[in-house]
């Protein structure tokens, strides 16, 4: 092979490793961009939309949040635990994290507000979050909460279990498997 051949077979080789570089670098650049994109999207940043943040009251809620009214007359609780809320104690606290942006908040407030209904004497406080997982008063960061709904159940002003997106069971359960134990 004259030197000529040797410098075209090598100006191939050089070229066509350039070329499998430079494709490599388009891909990986290109696969960033969607991922980021991906998880830009993903994230909550429209301002514009109208979320509850901090103190709300069932009413409040009802009114102007519908699935969270809807999820409420769909629920039907049964028998059994309706006997299981009247027994539980007075001095039960259950201070509720959600967001009006949260399906599965959507879903588990309202199933605890209707289970509520059977003993008056449980002290709920509903704490509307942005979606960072705050409010104003700085009560989800004390308690460290993370994810919504988190449920924590107090009694006597101790904290004695928490039920965190969804219930194990059932609410009435878990939170009757959390008193047996204390």
């Amino acid at each position: 092979m004259s030197n000529q051949g040797k410098t075209d077979e090598l100006s191939k080789r050089y070229y066509s490793a350039l070329k499998g570089l430079a494709l490599k670098k388009y891909v990986s650049v290109t696969i960033a961009l969607i991922m980021s994109g991906i998880f830009v999207g993903c994230a909550h940043t429209d301002d514009s939309v109208d979320y509850a943040v901090g103190d709300v009251n069932q009413q409040e809620l009802f009114s102007q949040y519908g699935s969270f009214s809807t999820s409420y007359q769909n629920f039907e609780i049964t028998a059994g635990h309706k006997k299981q809320v009247k027994q539980w104690p007075s001095h039960l606290k259950i201070e509720v994290f959600f967001g009006t942006w949260c399906h599965d908040s959507q879903r588990e407030v309202p199933r605890l507000l209707k289970v509520l209904q059977g003993n008056n004497q449980v002290d709920v406080v509903l704490i509307a979050l942005d979606y960072q997982k705050a409010e104003t008063q700085g009560r989800a960061q004390a308690a460290k909460v993370k994810y919504t709904p988190t449920f924590v159940v107090s009694l006597d002003g101790k904290e004695i279990g928490r039920i965190i997106e969804r219930p194990k069971e059932s609410l009435v359960d878990d939170i009757s498997a959390m008193l047996v134990d204390i």
